[in-house]
C-alpha cells in the first residue's frame, strides 16, 4: 500500500513539474518572440541618388549594382538592395531577376520575395515569385504566379494563381483585376473582378479605382465606385483622396475626399493626413487634420503616430510620444509578459472574493482593448487560420501581434478557473473571443479574424492552467499536512 502511495505521489509530482517546465518554456519563448529585430537608423547609410550606378554583363547575366565613390558595392536603402541581377534569353527579354545585398547575398523586396521570374508568350506574359532558393513561393498577398495579358505592349488583365497553376483568390478579395487606359497611354482606372470574370468590391472596400493625374502624367488622387459605377466609401471611409508630394516624390498629404469630391473626414474624423519620411524613404510620422491643417485628436487622445521600425508610437498634437499604455506596451512589448503574469499572480493569492473583482475589472480590460476606442469603418474580415505564420519569424509587429492575443486571455482563464474550478470554463474564453470578434465584424471596431479566436482561446486555457496547477499544488500540500 505504501509502494502505491509513493509511486502515485511521484507520478502526481513529475506530472506538476512537467506543467511547470511548460508554463517557464512560455513565459520565456513569449520574452524572445516580442524582442524587437536589430535595430536600424533609418537617416544612415545611402539613397539611391548618393550611389553610382555601375553594370557588369557575363554572356546573359547583367549585374546592376549601387556603389560608392570609392568603386565598392554599396547597399541602396530606398531601394532594398545593392545589385539586381538580371538573366535574360536571346530575345533580351528579362527571365529572371534576383536581388542582392552589399555582400552578394539574397535580400528580401518588401518583407516578401526574393525575386521574379518571367514567361514570355505572345500575348501574355506568366510572372512568378521566387524563394531565396529561386523556388516558386506563395506571397502574403495569397498567390505565387500571375499571368498577365497584353494588348498592344500595355498589360490589361492579371489574373492570379497558385503554387499548383490553380485560379485563387488573394487576399484583396479578387481573383483578376482589369486596367484602362487614356488617351496618353496611362493606366486611367483598375476594376477588381471575381472569379466569373464579373466586378466585385475588394477588401479596400471599392470595385473601380480611377486615377487623377498632372500634366507630368503623375498621380495626384484617386476616386472608388462600386460595381455600378457609383461612388463608394473605401473602408477608412473616403470616397477618394488627393495627393500633395515633397522633392523626393513622397507623398506628404493626402486630403480624403466625400461623395462629391470636396474634402471630408474619414470615419475617424480626419481629413487631411500629414507624412513624413526617413532619409531612406520609409515612412516617420503621420499627423491627423482637419480641413483646414489644424491638429485633430483620435479615439486614444493621439495626433499622430511615430513608425519606429515595426511599432506604430502614439504622439500628441506637437508631434512628441505620449506617455501612455499603448505606447508603453508598443515601445516595450516584454512589458505585455510582466504585465500578464502580475495579474495573474495575483488572481490566484488574493482571497477568492478580491479574486472575482478582479476577474470582473480584467474583463472590462479586455473589452476596452479589443472594442473601446477603435476607430470604427466597413466591416473587415480575414477568416484564414494562421494567415500570419509566414511572417511570424521575420517581423516583430506580426509576433507582437500574436503574443498578445494569446496573453491577453491567460488572467482571464485564470480568474474563472479560481472562481468556478470546473471543466466547462475552457468553453469562456472561446464563446467571449467569438463574440468580440462577431462584434468587430457588425461594427467595423478592429478587423475579425480567426486567428485572433485561436490566440484567446489558447491563452484562456494556459490561464486555466496556471490556476488548476496552483490549486492542485495547494491541495497537495494541504493533504500532506
Amino acid at each position: 500500500m505504501v509502494c502505491v502511495i509513493n509511486h502515485y505521489s511521484w507520478f502526481a509530482k513529475l506530472k506538476q513539474r512537467s506543467i511547470h517546465a511548460l508554463l517557464i518554456t512560455f513565459v520565456v519563448a513569449s520574452i524572445l518572440f516580442l524582442l524587437p529585430n536589430a535595430a536600424l537608423d533609418y537617416d544612415s547609410g545611402f539613397t539611391s541618388s548618393e550611389l553610382e550606378v555601375k553594370e557588369t554583363v557575363e554572356e546573359n547575366v547583367t549585374n546592376t549594382s549601387y556603389v560608392n565613390s570609392d568603386g565598392i558595392i554599396t547597399d541602396a536603402f530606398d531601394m532594398g538592395y545593392a545589385t539586381i541581377q538580371r538573366t535574360r534569353n536571346l530575345a533580351g527579354q528579362v527571365t529572371e531577376e534576383v536581388y542582392l545585398d552589399a555582400a552578394g547575398n539574397p535580400v528580401e523586396q518588401y518583407g516578401d520575395y526574393y525575386g521574379i521570374s518571367y514567361e514570355y508568350n505572345d500575348d501574355s506574359v506568366v510572372i512568378r515569385y521566387l524563394d531565396a532558393d529561386k523556388q516558386p513561393m506563395m506571397l502574403g498577398a495569397g498567390y505565387s504566379a500571375i499571368v498577365r495579358t497584353l494588348v498592344n505592349g500595355k498589360a490589361t488583365d492579371d489574373f492570379y494563381y497558385n503554387l499548383n497553376t490553380q485560379p485563387i483568390q488573394c487576399a484583396g478579395g479578387y481573383y483578376r483585376l482589369h486596367r484602362e487606359y487614356d488617351e496618353q497611354g496611362l493606366n486611367s482606372a483598375i476594376t477588381y473582378l471575381d472569379e466569373n470574370g464579373q466586378p466585385v468590391i475588394c477588401t479596400s472596400g471599392y470595385a473601380i479605382k480611377t486615377y487623377q493625374r498632372d500634366l507630368d502624367g503623375t498621380i495626384i488622387g484617386e476616386r472608388y465606385f462600386d460595381t455600378e459605377e457609383k461612388p463608394v466609401k473605401s473602408s477608412l471611409g473616403q470616397y477618394g483622396e488627393l495627393y500633395q508630394r515633397d522633392a523626393q516624390g513622397h507623398i506628404s498629404q493626402i486630403t480624403y475626399l466625400g461623395a462629391d469630391g470636396n474634402p471630408a473626414p474619414v470615419t475617424a474624423d480626419y481629413t487631411i493626413l500629414k507624412c513624413t519620411y526617413h532619409q531612406n524613404g520609409t515612412a516617420d510620422t503621420d499627423m491627423y487634420c482637419d480641413a483646414d491643417g489644424n491638429p485633430v485628436a483620435l479615439s486614444k487622445g493621439q495626433y499622430g503616430v511615430k513608425h519606429s521600425g515595426k511599432v506604430n508610437l502614439l504622439l500628441d498634437r506637437n508631434g512628441n510620444i505620449m506617455l501612455c499604455v499603448d505606447n508603453l506596451l508598443n515601445g516595450f512589448p516584454c512589458m505585455v509578459v510582466v504585465f500578464g503574469c502580475g495579474v495573474c499572480l495575483l488572481m490566484i493569492v488574493l482571497p477568492k472574493s478580491l479574486s472575482v473583482v478582479l476577474t470582473m475589472v480584467y474583463v472590462a480590460f479586455i473589452l476596452y482593448e479589443t472594442l473601446m476606442f477603435r476607430e470604427s469603418g466597413d466591416a473587415r474580415t480575414n477568416f484564414v487560420l494562421f494567415s500570419y505564420a509566414g511572417k511570424l519569424l521575420k517581423e516583430q509587429s506580426v509576433r507582437v501581434g500574436v503574443i498578445n492575443n494569446i496573453w491577453l486571455f491567460i488572467p482571464l482563464g485564470t480568474g474563472l478557473y479560481r472562481r468556478f474550478q470546473k471543466k466547462w470554463v475552457l468553453v469562456i474564453p472561446f464563446v467571449m473571443s467569438v463574440a468580440i470578434e462577431t462584434t468587430q465584424y457588425i461594427t467595423g471596431l478592429g478587423i475579425a479574424e480567426f486567428d485572433d479566436v485561436f490566440g484567446n482561446t489558447m491563452g484562456g486555457w494556459i490561464g486555466v492552467l496556471v490556476a488548476w496547477t496552483w490549486l492542485s499544488r495547494k491541495m497537495s500540500l494541504k493533504n500532506r499536512t
